[in-house]
């Protein structure tokens, strides 16, 4: 419980404000707390994946913006085994979550069973 939620219990308790007055004061306060969080993350803008094979030559680079990622992944789901098994080896979920955290930098390295590093990246 943060310092302003504790003022408006003391004020009920006073009976400056009613426990609706202050039941609604701290939902409001909730409501700011969300506001400033989601202010103050960044903006994930795209991803980008770094493959490089077992004897490391040719290392491959794909940048996505983050929509056609999303949009890329459920449409080829849908239609391709081969990314299905693909994204069994990648957790989807979890590069989602940085996303929506609006983590930047590398989130996570895999190595598929076919010996291809993959390191992906929030720009």
């Amino acid at each position: 419980m943060n310092e302003d939620e504790l003022r408006v219990l003391k004020m009920i308790e006073a009976g400056t404000i009613t426990a609706e007055e202050g039941m609604r004061l701290i939902q409001a306060l909730g409501q700011t707390d969300k506001l400033k969080q989601s202010k103050s993350r960044k903006n994930v803008k795209s991803i980008r994946l770094h493959i490089q094979d077992e004897l490391k030559t040719s290392p491959v680079d794909i940048k996505l913006p983050i929509g056609l990622f999303k949009a890329g992944i459920k449409i080829g789901e849908k239609f391709s085994p081969e990314l299905q098994q693909a994204m069994s080896e990648i957790n989807y979920e979890d590069i989602m979550q940085s996303v929506d955290e609006g983590v930047l930098g590398e989130i996570m390295t895999v190595t598929t069973n076919d010996g291809h590093l993959v390191i992906i990246y929030l720009e």
